[in-house]
C-alpha cells in the first residue's frame, strides 16, 4: 500500500460521513503505510499475544489506520465510518474495533499507554516493538514529558515514539502557542539534545515526506536503539494535508469536510504520483 492509497480512503470516508479529520490523517499516511507494510500490526489487540503494536496517541488521525486495515484485508468496508455504534469511530475505540491496539483521543495520554505496553513486553522477554505516534501540539501536555522520563529510566529500547511534526494543531500553528517550537534547525538541535540528556536516542527525518530516506533512517535507528538500550524518538517532518495541493499546510483542513467539487479535485490529484518528473497513474 502507499500513502496516497490511504489518503484516497480517508478522503472518501470523511466525505461520506461529512465529518472527520483529513489534515492530520494525510500527514501520517506515508508513515502508516510504511509501518503496516513493514511490521505485523494488522492483528487483534490481545494483551496475551506477543506481537508488535501501535498506539496512535493523536487519535483523530485514525482514518489513516482504518484505511491501512482495509488495504490489509482486515476490514471489509469503510462505509460506516463515524456511524452510530460503528467499530470505526472518529477516534480509536479498542472495544468496538479489536484491531485497534489502544483507545485514544484525549491528547497526551498515548505515550504513557505505550510505555506500559513496552515495559510489560520487556519484562516478559518479548522481542517485539511498541510504536507510538504523537502530534507536535501534544507536547504541551505535561504527561508526555513524564512518560519520556519513565521510558528513559526503564531503558525501554523496544519503544519507538514518532512525532508527527506538521507544525499545526486545532487552534492554529504550534509555534504560536509554543514559541520555541520554531520550524528550524535550532529547534531540532535543542529538542534532540534535551531528549538525549533524558536518555532517549533521538533522530530527525531528513526531508518532508521523503519516504524512502526517512524510513531508512527509522529502521537504522531501531537497530541502534536495540544495541544501546535506549528508547527511540523520531522527529518526522511532515505537512498537514499532504497529498492535495489546496489542503497542504493549510490548517483550515484540520476537520473541514470538502464540497463535492473539492472532493473530486482531491481524488483526482491523489490518483497520480510524480516520478522522475512524470505523472504516473496508480
Amino acid at each position: 500500500m502507499t500513502g496516497n492509497q490511504l489518503r484516497r480512503h480517508v478522503l472518501t470516508m470523511v466525505y461520506g460521513a461529512q465529518s472527520g479529520h483529513i489534515g492530520a490523517s494525510f500527514s501520517i499516511a506515508d508513515l502508516i503505510a510504511f509501518l503496516y507494510n513493514t511490521f505485523d500490526l494488522a492483528h487483534i489487540a490481545n494483551p496475551e499475544e506477543d506481537r508488535d503494536i501501535l498506539v496512535l496517541s493523536k487519535g483523530h488521525a485514525v482514518p489513516a489506520v482504518y484505511a491501512a486495515l482495509y488495504e490489509k484485508g482486515v476490514l471489509s468496508n469503510l462505509s460506516d465510518f463515524r456511524a452510530l455504534d460503528s467499530p470505526l469511530q472518529g477516534h480509536p475505540d479498542r472495544v468496538r474495533c479489536p484491531y485497534i491496539h489502544a483507545t485514544t483521543g484525549s491528547l497526551g495520554q498515548g505515550l504513557s499507554i505505550a510505555c506500559g505496553h513496552a515495559l510489560a513486553m520487556k519484562l516478559g522477554g518479548s522481542i517485539h516493538k511498541v510504536f507510538c505516534i504523537i502530534g507536535d501540539g501534544e507536547m504541551q501536555e505535561g504527561q508526555n514529558w513524564e512518560a519520556l522520563m519513565f521510558a528513559a529510566k526503564y531503558r525501554l529500547s523496544n519503544l519507538v515514539c514518532i512525532m508527527d511534526w506538521n507544525m499545526h494543531q486545532n487552534d492554529g500553528r504550534v509555534a504560536n502557542t509554543m514559541p520555541y517550537w520554531a520550524p528550524d534547525t535550532k529547534f531540532v538541535e535543542s529538542f534532540t539534545r534535551t531528549l538525549s540528556n533524558m536518555g532517549w536516542l533521538p533522530i530527525a527525518g531528513t526531508n518532508e515526506h521523503a519516504v524512502d530516506t526517512d524510513f531508512k533512517v527509522l529502521t537504522g535507528g531501531i537497530k541502534m536503539a536495540e544495541a544501546t538500550e535506549h528508547p527511540l524518538f523520531l522527529i518526522l517532518s511532515t505537512k498537514k494535508g499532504e497529498g492535495v495541493s489546496f489542503m497542504r499546510d493549510n490548517n483550515d483542513w484540520h476537520s473541514k469536510v470538502p464540497t463535492q467539487e473539492e472532493f473530486l479535485a482531491a481524488i483526482k490529484e491523489l490518483s497520480y504520483r510524480r516520478v522522475r518528473r512524470c505523472l504516473v497513474r496508480i
